[in-house]
């Protein structure tokens, strides 16, 4: 059960950190559990099985671990990718290959990214699923972030060139909430997951 209900825009600061606490709040058991249940609700998926290309994240402040499902895609012969944050501000977010022999590094976050040049990384309009981590999500796709604004940037490039990957947010189920009111910049999800279901958004 979610601890909110609906999340107004001048209450998204609030939200996220009570949403933030709450899954900081998890036992390493339970986030080993929450993790196994997703990938295997996720992997059964059309969406899933068709995709070639998958970009995950590395889990950090309690965020549902998407490794496990990296693991089946990549068993599957799926090509995985990493998010690389852009070292300028002016640029947006690559995508890295996350493969056994990957040399991982931290970036300023001190979040695990693969260390790649350039040309080893593809772009968003290459995949196609992009997993994204949020803090709060509601079942017609509105999410909120942790507030820098990455995804929001990458995805607002996406749609201006009309090639969008499948956009699949993943949570803790206490994480979906009853609505989140949305911002003009906002960029909707198109699937939804957590450890307990899958479904369409706004199905």
């Amino acid at each position: 059960m979610n601890c909110l209900s609906k999340v107004l825009v001048d209450e998204r600061r609030q939200a996220r950190q009570k949403l933030r606490q709450r899954r900081r709040e998890l036992t390493a058991a339970d986030q080993r559990k929450a993790a196994v249940s997703l990938a295997r609700r996720v992997v059964g998926s059309h969406f899933f099985q068709n995709a070639r290309r998958i970009a995950i994240y590395w889990p950090a402040d309690g965020e549902i671990s998407p490794l496990p499902l990296a693991d089946r895609a990549i068993a599957m012969g799926k090509r995985v990718y990493l998010p690389e944050l852009p070292r300028k501000p002016c640029r947006r977010m690559r995508f890295a290959p996350l493969a056994a022999d990957a040399r991982i590094s931290l970036n300023r976050f001190d979040i695990p990214e693969v260390a790649a040049c350039y040309r080893e990384t593809i772009s968003v309009n290459q995949l196609d699923l992009l997993v994204l981590p949020v803090v709060g999500m509601d079942r017609v796709g509105n999410r909120i972030g942790m507030g820098a604004g990455y995804y929001d940037r990458l995805l607002e490039n996406c749609y201006f060139r009309a090639i969008v990957p499948t956009l699949l947010g993943v949570a803790h189920s206490f994480q979906l909430l009853d609505a989140i009111e949305a911002q003009r910049w906002d960029i909707p999800l198109h699937r939804l997951a957590t450890d307990l279901k899958v479904f369409l958004a706004g199905a």
